[in-house]
């Protein structure tokens, strides 16, 4: 068998030596730089598009303001006699019965 030590010398001269460059594969670049402009096509279009959406929305707010006021104004009345007391026991009679009716679909 072979000394352990020449075996490393060996090993040594080999790394020490004087690399010959592998020249560069067109099919690489290529295809790098090909990634590199749908990466940025990519980002600038995830930027518009967020952009876009903050204008519209922005563009949107009158809209969106009155609706609101329009929804709060149709669901006052309903929500306040759910507020009050009957609207309270009503409410309160109907979950017990939902609970017992469950109940009992699962036995």
């Amino acid at each position: 068998m072979s000394d352990p030590d020449s075996f490393d010398a060996r090993l040594a001269a080999h790394f020490e030596q004087e690399r010959a460059s592998v020249p560069p594969d067109p099919f690489v670049g290529t295809t790098m730089r090909r990634v590199r402009a749908a990466r940025r096509r990519e980002a600038v279009t995830r930027v518009g598009l967020r952009a876009a959406a903050l204008m519209a929305v922005v563009a949107a707010s009158p809209w969106l303001i009155a609706g609101v006021a329009h929804l709060n104004a149709a669901l006052e009345s309903p929500l306040s006699w759910a507020m009050g007391p009957s609207g309270t026991w009503f409410l309160g009679a109907l979950a017990v019965l939902v609970v017992l009716a469950t109940r009992r679909r699962r036995r």
